[in-house]
């Protein structure tokens, strides 16, 4: 049997070998990384769909948290790490956009592939337990009186630029201090060691609960989740900014691969447990496949690109 006929005698067989190798995907373990401490929003958005989509996949599905840098460290570990599928990350866009912008990245927004997104939650103010304010007429005030001593803490990009366009069209100034999650910042403004929180609609049960008070959120219209926390726009402060969590893979994923996570992310998108899990967590559900997250993160940097730039001595001066 001369080389040539082996060879095609052999064909089928490697083909048949390279559709089963991509059928067989996931084989190990996968890692999801977020990029802040625990106990955060994007942390409990990971470890929600971590435990569906392990069961989906048929594989464990372990969380890694890599705080710092306010979730810089996390996400160029992402970006970085071996586009085969088995790292993922969780984290709250546009941190990542928002740390291009404003820093010496090393990965850019097209360092990641955007797999979907889960949640939509507007940004709020909150004050600490003994604050003695509980409205924003009151606390604006308080704020131009006193220039620079309310301190405002904040995690994340987002958060920070939350703060700074709060402060700005407030028409006060603020010392923000960065903490490295949600879970740190929550503990700095629940032991009043900061006047107030620049954070998720997520904090507003745990602040509530321990005697904290919701100023209003940034938000079009009220949450219904929360209806009786005015936005700011109600109050005379036209400011709407919100964070939603996606998962991304490093660029460059195989494209069986990619296919099987787009797959198993579309089929556990209505599965009512989990989404029971994030109205639990006071999470608002809301579900982007892989086109339709692509197309919001499109638009959403087209509208973050001009506030970021208006913004930028005060970001680089943090």
């Amino acid at each position: 049997m001369n080389a040539k006929l082996s060879f095609l005698l052999s064909a089928p067989f490697l083909l048949t070998a390279g559709i089963a190798q991509a059928q067989d995907f996931p084989t190990k373990n996968i890692q999801i990384i977020v990029p802040y401490s625990a106990g955060g929003g994007g942390d409990t958005v990971a470890r929600i769909v971590a435990d569906r989509l392990g069961e989906e996949l048929g594989q464990q599905i372990n969380v890694v948290n890599r705080e710092g840098a306010g979730g810089e460290i996390g996400i160029d570990e992402i970006a970085r790490s071996d586009a085969d599928g088995y790292t993922l990350g969780v984290f709250g866009y546009p941190d990542n956009f928002v740390l291009e912008h404003t820093r010496d990245t090393s990965f850019t927004f097209d360092s990641l592939d955007y797999l979907a997104a889960f949640d939509d939650m507007p940004m709020g103010v909150f004050a600490s337990p003994n604050s003695q304010h509980s409205t924003l007429e009151e606390l604006v005030s308080y704020g131009q009186e006193n220039p620079a001593e309310m301190i405002i803490g904040e995690s994340g990009a987002l958060g920070l630029l939350h703060a700074l366009a709060f402060a700005e069209r407030s028409d006060m100034q603020i010392t923000p201090i960065r903490y490295s999650g949600g879970g740190e910042l929550m503990n700095a403004l629940l032991g009043n060691h900061i006047d107030l929180a620049s954070t998720s609609s997520m904090s507003h049960d745990p602040i509530v609960d321990s005697n904290g008070t919701p100023i209003g959120f940034a938000a079009e219209e009220r949450m219904e989740m929360f209806p009786d926390v005015p936005t700011f726009k109600e109050q005379g402060l036209d400011l709407v900014m919100g964070v939603s969590r996606v998962l991304v893979a490093p660029e460059g994923l195989p494209d069986d691969v990619r296919e099987a996570l787009v797959t198993a992310l579309n089929e556990i998108s209505t599965d009512e447990a989990m989404i029971a899990n994030f109205e639990n967590a006071k999470i608002p559900y809301r579900y982007l496949d892989d086109s339709a997250v692509n197309k919001m993160l499109e638009q959403s940097n087209s509208v973050l690109m001009p506030v970021i730039e208006n913004n930028l001595d005060k970001i680089n001066g943090n």
